[in-house]
């Protein structure tokens, strides 16, 4: 089982119960330490209803709406780590409290931040049909300070990361043969926390009977946080029409290349083609004009049955000298054969539109990289 920091929540899936904590703890995390996302994978609840296992709610959120967000800003944030720095759990969690109302925060943030177990607040909210997703900040965290937190369902609250899912994960990935062989390189290979600052993400996927999937995926390094990216563990966290949570599904494995290519953005893209294969990242890069932040949107909604986003950089990389740097990164993965597009806007401009052939395993190395054609 991997190691999960403590956080929101603790939510542990049998096959046909569940337990919930509700517990508030402190987690802020030392820098360099190895904490990874959950044990997730293949798990389902044959009888949502009933509930076997024992209940433990010390603290259970009520129902949460878009009130709960608040706007606080790197100013904020630099303000408080220096006004709150006592290391009591309970005392560092009023002082934060305290500043947030001063900062003019909602008595229903505070209060959502007051649940977290740990300093931190909502800083978007996103409808997600019988659920919700709030996009939480944790500023006193050395690492992985945004997640994602799954509200309004039964259970009222799942930290993507910090939730503990004691399933069959460890089985579903070693039955994954492309996670295998990433394994078989890499020995202690494990899931961490992807992307959680992008709001484009994650996929929100209607189910059957008005049930909805929300697709997660968690970085695969080997060892520590500063480690290689090696690829992307893909799941789907599936709740019925009610926002009982059903389970955590694996879904798919992508692998990123040591220094594969990146397709740039030039003025004469038309036409352009990526050729890539099922499994494989891809990586596309586009000008920026100003360092401050992110400049591109996607124009159009992705087909997810082929490619789905990972993450893109909202500030252009450094350059080797210090200097900011002029690209902004957007990564994808291919998970489906087959052909689509990928189209890029940035502000008023005509969209930058890159046609993607994706290749099943069969009809090619699942090696091959991402090429421009």
């Amino acid at each position: 089982m991997t190691r999960i920091g403590a956080g929101i929540g603790v939510v542990c899936l049998a096959v046909a119960s569940y337990c919930f904590a509700y517990a508030g703890a402190q987690a802020s995390q030392d820098a360099g330490a190895k904490q990874s996302a959950p044990d997730a994978s293949t798990a389902s609840q044959k009888d949502p209803g009933k509930k076997e296992g024992a209940t433990t709610e010390t603290k259970r959120a009520k129902s949460v709406t878009v009130n709960v967000v608040f706007a606080g800003d790197t100013k904020f944030v630099d303000a408080v780590k220096t006004i709150c720095q006592d290391p009591h759990a309970d005392k560092l969690q009023d002082c934060f409290a305290e500043e947030m109302k001063k900062a003019g925060a909602s008595a229903a943030a505070v209060e959502f931040s007051r649940q977290l177990g740990e300093p931190g607040f909502v800083r978007d909210f996103r409808a997600a049909g019988p659920v919700d997703i709030a996009y939480v900040l944790y500023p006193y965290r050395a690492n992985e300070n945004q997640s994602w937190v799954i509200v309004n369902g039964t259970p009222p609250a799942i930290d993507v990361d910090n939730s503990k899912l004691v399933t069959i994960a460890a089985r579903a990935l070693k039955n994954n043969a492309a996670y295998t062989g990433l394994a078989k390189a890499h020995p202690d290979l494990s899931p961490w926390p992807g992307d959680r600052y992008s709001t484009e993400i994650p996929d929100v996927e209607m189910g059957a009977n008005g049930g909805v999937h929300i697709i997660v995926n968690y970085r695969l390094r080997e060892k520590c946080h500063s480690c290689a990216v090696l690829g992307h563990a893909w799941y789907s966290f599936e709740f019925d029409a009610k926002g009982i949570f059903a389970g955590a599904r694996l879904m798919a494995i992508s692998v990123g290349r040591d220094k594969g290519p990146v397709v740039r953005a030039t003025g004469k893209m038309v036409g352009t083609s990526i050729g890539t294969s099922v499994g494989e990242e891809i990586t596309i890069a586009l000008p920026v004009k100003e360092a401050a932040g992110s400049e591109w949107v996607l124009a159009k909604a992705l087909d997810t049955a082929k490619v789905r986003l990972i993450e893109h950089s909202h500030v252009a990389p450094p350059a080797g000298n210090g200097a900011a740097g002029t690209e902004e990164l957007w990564k994808f993965a291919a998970l489906g054969a087959g052909t689509t597009q990928i189209a890029l806007q940035r502000g008023a401009e005509k969209p930058i539109t890159f046609r993607v052939i994706v290749r099943s395993r069969s009809a090619g190395p699942v090696g091959s990289s991402p090429t421009k054609q």
